[in-house]
């Protein structure tokens, strides 16, 4: 203990002696410097997403002619982690980034039918922004924690003047560390 406050004292004065060093009366002069930093992500942070995908991988629309709809999607979204068992990391999100739909005429002209599906992921809508937060685990895999989540796509009605319509979904998963 008598070690580690001599070493505290020896700094203190070391840094006394540069403080009076200063002239006061010097005019304000300021010097930019430039600030170069590379972090080695693999070495400051081992934990990784290893799977994150759905269990079917391609989804076939289906058009129920009778409602003028393409049919709901129901999915199961997998996470897999190299997080270990022991690891206290037990927490993340998963948030809905872009949700885009439209459609269009033969001619390739716009029509109104926009933002046609809704996300529902375990029971519970999301909006491009929003998502779940603070979810934990469901389990440990032989690589590492893991979770399932039930995910559907519902669509709205199309009308007829839709010839043809295009979308896109991505989600996003982070670590809470």
């Amino acid at each position: 203990m008598t070690h580690s406050n001599v070493i505290f004292i020896a700094s203190l004065l070391f840094a006394a002696n540069d403080a009076s060093a200063l002239d006061i009366s010097s005019s304000n002069k300021q010097q930019e410097f430039n600030v170069d930093t590379k972090i080695e992500l693999d070495k400051f942070y081992d934990r990784e997403i290893i799977k994150f995908e759905f269990v079917k991988k391609n989804w076939l629309l289906d058009f129920d002619a009778n409602n003028y709809k393409f049919n709901d999607i129901s999915d199961v979204l997998l996470l897999g982690t190299s997080i270990a068992k022991s690891d206290p990391l037990n927490s993340y999100s998963l948030n809905l980034i872009e949700n885009e739909s439209a459609c269009y005429d033969v001619k390739g002209a716009a029509t109104e039918t926009q933002d046609l599906v809704t996300v529902i992921v375990d029971g519970e809508e999301i909006k491009v922004g929003e998502g779940l937060s603070e979810l934990g685990f469901d389990g440990v895999g032989r690589v590492g924690k893991y979770s399932k989540f039930d995910v559907d796509l519902k669509f709205e009605a199309v009308t007829f003047k839709d010839d043809y319509c295009k979308g896109i979904i991505k989600m996003s998963i982070a670590l809470d560390i």
